[in-house]
């Protein structure tokens, strides 16, 4: 059985010097395997329980020859094993994220160190590092997570004893956003913004430049010329959908024709696009409830119907040029489908649009609309894209939608956090609700 032999260390905390016998080698001398123990409790009857307890699995992780030492694996040659087996659960751009914050932050800190020598203070370094850097409170719980997950891997694969992470500092709390936080537009912004913003002509001014002949190669001046133009039907589509259906960009960018139910007027949330620094994916959405059906005003499906005929026809314009999905056999001879293409696409190929373009069109909306607004307050406030979700809720629950339907529409997993994020909108409700018991009673 493994001898437990109790330590008291320079600064006063306990410690236990486990040993267990592994026989004699062949001048017969004792052969012993030892390590040290900090439990985590500071009363001295479950300190020593605790001390107990790992002793036995210490034991039959040597007598089994189960023990890995990570006194000769580095931290950086570690993350590399973490990398190749846990790391790929992730989705891609989790992944990205992970590997920069380590390469950025933690490897060239605690990278040349052996895993077992790194202790709580040298994370906290790297913590206290952040905070002095001046990053957010949400930066610096992700910048530990991430260290916390390799460690906590690392203990889960026996390389070491204990996770240095459980004995680190408090890391500052995250603010929830509520609605004193964020931003929506009210409910006469709403309807300027959709019903004027979205449909009127702007005036736009193109200023004088140069130009080149495509024929002749010659340079040539460009008078200053203003146009007319309206917004494009898909972008009207997109912003009235971000506020309808409170849908995230990502669910936004991802959908397809075939998630389009005309006959039942719903819009199936199935997935997302997401990006890395080199390609756009598709994933799930960010939880199960995610994944969702909406139903949405017979207005969206008029106009639906109608910029899927402008797709399709943009699609025989182009030609070869079309790059996105069109009735016929793929080359593998399978069957082709328009209604594979997203809705919402860039119009020189048919492709998916960026993740950013929408953020951009937005706020050129808002911008032009601005502009043709001679009072202040007849203008839109630059909220966020993200703001338009945010809207439709707030607006939702300032009608006395309840908050279990609301919180569908917004694929929450829980009620409660559309409690927490939007609890601003129901004053009016619980006002209604004191006048409702004051009657009731006379």
């Amino acid at each position: 059985m493994a001898s437990i032999k109790e330590k008291t260390n320079k600064d006063g905390s306990t410690s236990f010097l486990i040993e267990v016998y592994c026989g004699r080698d062949s001048e017969g001398k004792r052969i012993m395997k030892r390590t040290t123990f900090r439990p985590k409790s500071t009363a001295p009857t479950k300190a020593q329980k605790e001390a107990e307890k790992f002793a036995a699995q210490y034991e039959e992780q040597v007598l089994n020859g189960e023990l890995v030492s990570g006194d000769k694996v580095t931290v950086s040659e570690f993350v590399k094993i973490w990398e190749e087996n846990w790391l790929p659960a992730k989705t891609p751009s989790v992944q990205e994220n992970y590997k920069d914050v380590l390469r950025l932050h933690v490897l060239p800190v605690i990278g040349h160190m052996k895993i077992t020598a790194v202790k709580a203070p040298h994370i906290d370094k790297i913590i206290q590092t952040a905070k002095a850097e001046g990053r957010a409170p949400s930066t610096i719980r992700d910048r530990f997570s991430i260290i916390n997950s390799v460690f906590k891997y690392a203990y889960k694969k026996q390389y070491i004893r204990e996770n240095p992470c459980q004995r680190c500092d408090e890391r500052p709390p995250v603010k929830m956003k509520t609605g004193k936080d964020i931003q929506f537009f009210n409910g006469d912004q709403s309807r300027r913004f959709i019903r004027d913003a979205l449909t009127m002509e702007y005036e736009i001014t193109y200023g004088k430049r140069g130009r080149k002949s495509k024929k002749t190669g010659k340079e040539y001046a460009v008078k200053e010329y203003k146009v007319k133009r309206g917004v494009p039907l898909q972008w009207r589509i997109y912003f009235m959908m971000a506020v309808y259906g409170t849908f995230r960009r990502g669910e936004m960018c991802a959908l397809t024709w075939k998630d389009i139910d005309e006959k039942r007027r719903v819009i199936s949330i199935e997935k997302a696009a997401a990006m890395t620094k080199k390609k756009k994916y598709i994933k799930g959405p960010k939880t199960e409830a995610g994944i969702r059906e909406l139903t949405m005003p017979d207005e969206i499906f008029v106009l639906l119907k109608e910029w899927k005929k402008e797709q399709a026809a943009l699609c025989v314009k182009l030609g070869t040029a079309w790059k996105g999905h069109r009735n016929g056999k793929n080359d593998d001879g399978t069957r082709d489908s328009f209604d594979e293409n997203t809705i919402f696409i860039q119009p020189d190929n048919g492709l998916p649009i960026h993740l950013s373009t929408p953020n951009h069109k937005f706020h050129e909306i808002v911008d032009l609309y601005n502009a043709t607004r001679k009072k202040e307050e007849e203008k839109l406030p630059r909220i966020r894209l993200h703001d338009l979700r945010h809207t439709g809720a707030t607006l939702l629950l300032g009608e006395k939608t309840d908050i279990e339907t609301v919180s569908h529409r917004l694929g929450h997993a829980k009620a409660s956090v559309t409690l927490d994020i939007y609890g601003h909108a129901l004053p009016e409700n619980d006002k209604q609700a004191a006048d409702t018991l004051a009657a009731l009673f006379g």
